[in-house]
């Protein structure tokens, strides 16, 4: 048999790899079969039938030679006829274990993976993987401050591994790099840590779909990279405004003090400002805001950052979800904190926890903006308390998962009065998100109003005050014991069910 690639070349690889550009693995190899199960099915093809070697699950990357691991990887294309990707990209699963005694450096992540062959291809639903078409097909490094990002997020999963708190880990910890849960069901299959007698789900690191997404749209501008698509001008024109649109807080690795994380970058350059109003923020940074108050907390965090385009590129990458809190002048807090509308007709089919829409936007990563108003009640002079970043912890993501099964149940059934509410005392409730009463979305059932996804006004209030130990609790009511009340709901579901 002739020789297909150099094992030992880089371009020998990826100019092996190109052929399959814009083709699909039987296009190219008609002898493929779908032997293969399981999601990483198409990968497995790809590595027996075009490079020629079997499958494997081994600790070295696919080419060792040259350091590089195979990752093949769906893309989705949505409305406006641009792509991205379908999912988080899932690298090598965690020895709880054996990691615990790394550093970065000998650590399997990095061993593995520090050097990507990326094989993107277009989903389609009801298509067989062997016939699914390649479009974008490139080498991956990770720029420097991207891989600091990176070093800091495995750090941080790190440590939960040596202190046994590896069943604490959330994909909301860190910004790029994940430890996704990985196996067929949910707590389905459990690992061995070190410092517990707690075994803990199984996990995988994980790069972030957003970040795999600012990679995509990079990867457009370059034709060798994805010629098996036809990019117009004026598509070409919007990608390069997309790219134009996000501007970097973080240009070089040697703005970080000495051991300091991004978020901790990020809390160092809000500090000078704390306690000041935003007309003082004004003064001092020689702007004028002219936004409206929804837009105004956005402006304020762009000017004190110093980024003056509409997009942060590390917030945009980590899927950072930046929200802002305002807080009465006695420290009261009025209103709840709303997400996405609730898609009925999709929420009824998703099976895994972990693959729901309410999960993924609770292991996000959240920055929390909090100014306090003025008695005047005027706008600019409200004054910054503080900024902090924030992930929804695995306890009361276990009352949150009991608040999603309750409401699908009710949806599955019809049921569309009785949704957990916001005097249930349960983290988060349902509540309409609607213009009007006319404003409906479809169900299994007909059209209903349209509802959102809240986390209760109480239980943001009670987050804010553990970082604000200034900020009293409102004295028009009593704080609620979320903890208690969160236990004693679990409690009482999980003896419902047995």
């Amino acid at each position: 048999m002739d020789k297909l690639f150099d094992r030992s070349s880089e371009a020998s690889i990826l100019e092996y790899a190109r052929k399959l550009l814009g083709r699909s693995i039987r296009e190219l190899h008609p002898e493929v079969s779908s032997l293969y199960t399981g999601k990483g099915r198409l990968g497995q093809c790809v590595e027996k039938y075009h490079f020629n070697y079997e499958p494997n699950s081994e600790a070295k990357p696919d080419f060792d030679e040259v350091g590089i691991e195979l990752k093949c990887t769906p893309l989705k294309q949505i409305d406006d006829g641009s792509m991205v990707s379908k999912e988080r990209l899932v690298l090598n699963i965690i020895d709880y274990l054996k990691e615990a005694d790394n550093t970065f450096e000998t650590s399997s992540f990095w061993h593995k993976n520090q050097h990507l062959l990326l094989m993107f291809y277009l989903h389609e639903k009801g298509v067989n993987v062997i016939d699914l078409v390649f479009k974008i097909i490139r080498l991956w490094k990770f720029p420097e401050t991207d891989l600091k990002i990176i070093k800091d997020d495995w750090e941080k999963i790190h440590y939960k591994l040596t202190h046994g708190l590896a069943h604490e880990i959330s994909e909301g910890d860190t910004l790029y790099l994940g430890a996704c849960t990985k196996g067929s069901k949910s707590g389905a299959e459990k690992r061995k840590q070190k410092n517990s007698n707690e075994l803990a789900d199984q996990r995988a690191y994980s790069l972030k779909s957003k970040y795999l997404n600012s990679i995509i749209l990079e990867s457009l501008l370059h034709p060798e990279m994805c010629s098996g698509l036809y990019i117009s001008k004026s598509q070409k024109k919007k990608i390069e405004k997309a790219i134009n649109e996000v501007s970097s807080l973080v240009k070089s690795v040697d703005e970080y003090q000495e051991s300091e994380t991004f978020e901790e970058l990020v809390e160092r350059k809000f500090k000078p400002y704390y306690g000041k109003t935003i007309k003082e923020i004004e003064t001092k940074l020689r702007v004028v805001f002219t936004f409206s108050p929804k837009a105004i907390s956005n402006a304020v965090v762009h000017a004190i950052l110093g980024v003056k385009t509409p997009k942060i590129a590390e917030f945009e990458k980590a899927n950072l979800q930046q929200k802002t809190i305002r807080l009465e002048s006695n420290g009261n807090l009025k209103e709840s904190m709303v997400f996405s509308q609730i898609k009925y007709n999709e929420i009824v089919n998703e099976e895994r926890w972990e693959d729901s829409e309410w999960y993924q936007i609770l292991t996000q990563r959240f920055l929390f903006i909090v100014f306090r108003k003025d008695s005047s009640d005027i706008d600019k002079l409200a004054k910054l308390e503080k900024v902090f970043f924030w992930t929804m912890p695995p306890k009361d993501l276990e009352t949150a998962k009991l608040f999603w099964l309750d409401t699908k149940d009710k949806i599955k059934k019809g049921d569309f009065e009785h949704f957990i509410s916001i005097s249930d005392d349960k983290i988060c409730h349902v509540r309409p998100k609607a213009k009007d009463s006319s404003d409906k979305m479809d169900t299994p059932y007909g059209p209903q109003l349209k509802r959102g996804y809240w986390l209760n006004r109480q239980y943001i209030l009670n987050i804010v005050n553990r970082h604000l130990k200034s900020v009293p609790y409102s004295t028009s009511s009593q704080p609620v014991n979320y903890e208690k009340a969160a236990d004693s709901w679990v409690q009482g579901e999980l003896f419902k069910k047995k």
